[in-house]
């Protein structure tokens, strides 16, 4: 199962945002940095170097705006081997094999795996915008632990396969 964690109208929006954002700082910071170093009599190297700075950043939020760099994807993804999942655009992808995952506890803010060497790791739900999203990656998270038999809040189930031989 693999859940996108915005929806494509969700990133285009974001990105349009981004876009009118860096437009605003690179035309503001190009101005602040003529104004300092060229139109005022003594240069202002300080506040010159601070503008520049400023249109840096603009041009980066264009250049993601645009899609000339490009954001990484955030989702969850549970498959019958391990489970991965990022949060953020620049965060880090984290993945959890199913082997080593010994418990699985689950509050309405957090989804916190015990590791086999007890080593914990967390999933916060806080982090998705969507609380509709976030619901849906903590129930594909319960059913596939259920699965696997890994205990759940403390209780351990024994799920059967799917029966056979009819």
């Amino acid at each position: 199962m693999y859940i996108s964690l915005y929806t494509a109208r969700q990133l285009r929006r974001i990105k349009d945002r981004l876009l009118w954002l860096g437009l605003f700082m690179a035309s503001g910071g190009a101005a602040a940095l003529l104004y300092n170093l060229i139109l005022r009599q003594e240069a202002r190297w300080l506040w010159g170097m601070a503008a520049f700075v400023i249109v840096l950043v603009g041009l980066y939020l264009l250049a993601l705006g645009t899609g000339k760099i490009s954001l990484k994807n955030t989702f969850v993804a549970i498959s019958p081997d391990r489970i991965s999942y990022r949060l953020n655009f620049y965060g880090k992808e984290y993945t959890l094999d199913w082997s080593s995952i010994a418990a699985v506890h689950f509050s309405d803010h957090c989804v916190l795996f015990d590791l086999r060497g007890d080593r914990q790791k967390s999933l916060l739900l806080s982090g998705i915008e969507s609380h509709n999203t976030a619901s849906q990656v903590a129930l594909g998270l319960q059913v596939a632990a259920l699965e696997r038999n890994v205990t759940v809040n403390g209780v351990r189930f024994n799920v059967a396969g799917p029966a056979k031989g009819f």
